[in-house]
């Protein structure tokens, strides 16, 4: 297995990549069952970058947010402990033999995510005992490590078929949510030794894809037959189902302010929805023109794969079956007319796409190949306007004002606190 970081390489019309962790393995040609990277995530503090690079092996590196690269190890202190600014670093990467193969994995925190991005320059908070991992596997069981020493700390075991995804709530509650092909969602509480307290049951279907609200409230599960629902994790019920899609529905991404979600499918479709109200604002179209409706419900090789929102609330990146990673400016282009990507990058040749993730700062996505293998991409430069921004910390300070009568507000501004306009 090599691990290097690539030189900083930028064509017309593409992202830069400036980093990967390759396996040396073919990601199509010659493919090997077992050996890819479904799975890879950052921490949300970002001090830490965790790979499933197949055949059973999790790798933990450490990640330097300041630089958006991986640290490298010459620019360590003597002792190895900590880093200029007092952050623990690993002395060496940590690597787990999680013992069956992996479908998925998630990094937890005891502190709300709100709080680890709201660090005051003054202060250093060390929140490293917080931080778990979790992995999915295909027997259908769940394994915790400590992701600093790789000690297996628990395993769930209540799903009877392959653990498809997982998500731990960003409140700091620490509950954590499995989708699997048991068509179950099943409930967690690490807080009580990892007891398995509620199982949601409305999916037909395999469950692809599971995505908390930044505020912890909302859960949006997706899955086989179109399904794509959301779920008020305060009563565990059933909130929403969004209508809309004509295939299989396998990612879905909230906007850090909870007010719009994504959501990509096999016909080749991006959706995005206001949150609130269910409608669609965004379509995003991976194929030019169209297809027919027939030829989305069907097999097709532009099935979108993998969907997530930018940490600024402007941006979504996509992966593709045809190859290609799509940077989508959604402060770009109105409503009705057909938007076209702001960037593109291309998967390692002769590979496919199969995940993709933000880094909590914004400025890196991580793509999971088929080969095991993950490519670190540079995000475009964008500066997000100053009313955007104003918008977005009034959802999360309020929530959907739009929807109360007794605040009155402008039709114009109204428009704009529901996405309708950019």
């Amino acid at each position: 297995m090599e691990f290097t970081e690539a030189s900083f390489r930028e064509a017309k019309g593409t992202v830069g990549v400036i980093g990967e962790l390759l396996t040396g393995r073919e990601g199509a040609n010659n493919y090997q069952p077992g050996g890819e990277s479904w799975s890879c995530a950052f921490a949300p503090d970002e001090s830490r970058f965790a790979w499933s690079c197949g055949f059973r092996k999790v790798v933990i590196l450490p990640w330097n947010s300041y630089k958006n690269c991986l640290y490298n190890r010459t620019l360590k202190q003597k002792d190895g402990s900590q880093d200029g600014l007092g952050y623990q670093l690993f002395n060496e990467r940590v690597s787990l033999d999680a013992a069956f193969p992996v479908t998925c994995l998630a990094f937890g925190t005891g502190t709300p995510e709100k709080d680890l991005v709201k660090r005051d320059y003054w202060t250093r908070f060390n929140h490293s005992k917080d931080l778990i991992l979790a992995t999915g596997h295909t027997n259908g069981r769940i394994r915790i490590w400590d992701p600093y020493t790789g000690k297996l700390l628990l395993e769930l075991t209540d799903h009877h078929k392959p653990v498809t995804c997982l998500a731990f709530a960003p409140d700091g509650s620490l509950r954590l949510v499995s989708g699997s092909r048991d068509c179950t969602i099943k409930v967690w509480d690490m807080f009580d030794d990892g007891n398995m307290f509620k199982t949601l049951k409305e999916h037909p279907g395999s469950v692809r894809s599971v995505a908390w609200s930044p505020d912890g409230h909302y859960l949006c599960s997706t899955g086989d037959r179109q399904k794509v629902l959301i779920w008020d994790m305060d009563q565990y019920t059933l909130h929403r189902r969004l209508s809309g899609h004509y295939n299989s529905v396998l990612s879905c991404s909230f906007s850090p302010d909870g007010a719009m979600l994504a959501t990509a499918s096999c016909d080749t479709r991006v959706i995005v929805w206001n949150t609130a109200t269910g409608e669609q604002l965004k379509v995003l179209a991976h194929m030019s023109p169209p297809p027919a409706v027939i030829y989305m419900s069907g097999e097709n090789n532009s099935a979108v794969r993998g969907v997530s929102f930018s940490p600024n609330g402007c941006h979504l990146v996509t992966i593709c079956a045809d190859g290609l990673l799509r940077f989508w400016n959604l402060d770009q282009g109105s409503v009705d007319e057909e938007q076209q990507p702001e960037n593109t990058g291309h998967c390692l040749d002769g590979d496919t796409l199969l995940s993709c993730c933000y880094s909590p700062g914004g400025g890196t996505v991580a793509v999971g190949h088929a080969s095991g293998s993950v490519v670190f991409f540079q995000c475009p430069p964008f500066v997000p306007p100053l009313l955007h921004l104003s918008r977005m910390s009034v959802h999360r300070a309020l929530g959907d004002v739009t929807s109360h009568p007794e605040i009155l507000l402008p039709r114009s501004l109204k428009s704009y606190l529901q996405y309708k306009q950019w």
